[in-house]
């Protein structure tokens, strides 16, 4: 669709354009889906969790599928976008969603949500680490992965079959006359939250098209960007690609935090980074329908940060008193370690295979 992305100049416009094109659809895509937990009477770290967290990380799964389908370039582009993703969404997103706030001066998520969303993101990652060390993602691979997913999806069912149960009718009524209140705020309308079933999912059928043409262009791009400059497309796929498919992630968790939403605003980064790593890898490694190589050693640095990147902000989220704008910059701390691990790699200073 984009071979027509063949020059520096045109890769570099369609990168900001589509990253445009991105935040637009997210913005209306977070708002619907709010107006749908609402709804159904989903409680707010499952709705973060699930409707956010899948909607939001439908451009890593278009960037996966296109990176195996369209390119043949899974290993190099596919995996790196993903970890690269998962880095920026458990550091920078709860950071940015301190400082979006509304409430008191500090957050406070469910420890319960907290520590469902780290278990099974903690799975997922040694799961990723141990099929990465043997050299080669396979469809055994994938399906053991979609596995986990599904183990996660049915712990949430459970827990929102038991909140449905403790929900009285005064306190949905409540729920909806806040949403009302902040969409009013925000300048939207506050029929939005009337809007029918068949309205809400055609919005979300379109926004969701919107992300996958989008994510195609951006990977063409950003192969140009990698071809022309001779960088490493592990290298541009870890940073540029990462963060421009993390952009409905970001804003849906600045939305959920400004709505006075810390559970979904927390529940929405973490559990879009099991949904890209269980689902955005394993889908594509089980339809490839062969042995995809891959270099444990090229990756391990990049695994070690996932790994860190969840303990930092588990830690964080778990005080007692809640996490404050204090805290923000050990977040943003670990992250510049991270880039300036990448900067390393591609300036030759820090090899790319360290087992080399």
């Amino acid at each position: 669709m984009f071979d027509w992305i063949s020059n520096i100049w045109i890769a570099i416009v369609m990168l900001f354009a589509m990253a445009w094109v991105i935040n637009v659809a997210s913005d209306k895509l977070g708002d619907v889906l709010h107006v749908l937990g609402l709804k159904l009477n989903i409680p707010n770290s499952v709705r973060g969790a699930t409707f956010d967290a899948i909607a939001s990380s439908f451009p890593e799964f278009s960037t996966a599928m296109v990176a195996v389908v369209v390119y043949k370039e899974f290993a190099d582009v596919g995996v790196p976008t993903i970890a690269g993703s998962g880095i920026f969404n458990i550091l920078l997103i709860p950071m940015l969603a301190i400082f979006a706030y509304h409430g008191t001066d500090k957050l406070k998520a469910d420890p319960s949500g907290v520590y469902r969303d780290m278990v099974f993101y903690t799975i997922s990652i040694l799961t990723l680490i141990i099929t990465a060390y043997f050299g080669k993602f396979t469809p055994v691979s994938g399906v053991i992965l979609i596995c986990i997913y599904v183990g996660y999806i049915v712990t949430l069912y459970l827990q929102t079959k038991k909140y449905q149960q403790s929900r009285t009718l005064g306190e949905q009524i409540a729920d909806t006359a806040d949403l009302k209140h902040e969409l009013d705020e925000e300048g939207e309308d506050e029929d939005f939250v009337d809007m029918p079933y068949s309205k809400i999912f055609g919005v979300i059928i379109i926004t969701m098209g919107l992300l996958w043409i989008s994510c195609d262009a951006i990977v063409k791009s950003a192969i140009v960007i990698s071809d022309t400059f001779g960088i490493s497309k592990l290298i541009v796929s870890v940073v540029i690609l990462a963060a421009c498919t993390s952009i409905p992630d970001t804003l849906l968790s600045i939305k959920s935090a400004k709505l006075g939403d810390a559970d979904g605003a927390v529940s929405n980064a973490v559990g879009s980074n099991i949904f890209d790593i269980c689902i955005c890898l394993g889908f594509p490694m089980l339809i490839a329908g062969k042995e995809i190589p891959v270099n444990f050693g090229e990756n391990i640095i990049i695994f070690a940060f996932l790994l860190l990147s969840m303990l930092t902000t588990a830690t964080l989220l778990l005080k007692k008193d809640g996490i404050g704008k204090k805290d923000a910059p050990i977040m943003a701390i670990v992250y510049g370690l991270f880039i300036l691990y990448v900067i390393g790699v591609a300036v030759g200073f820090i090899p790319l295979n360290l087992l080399a």
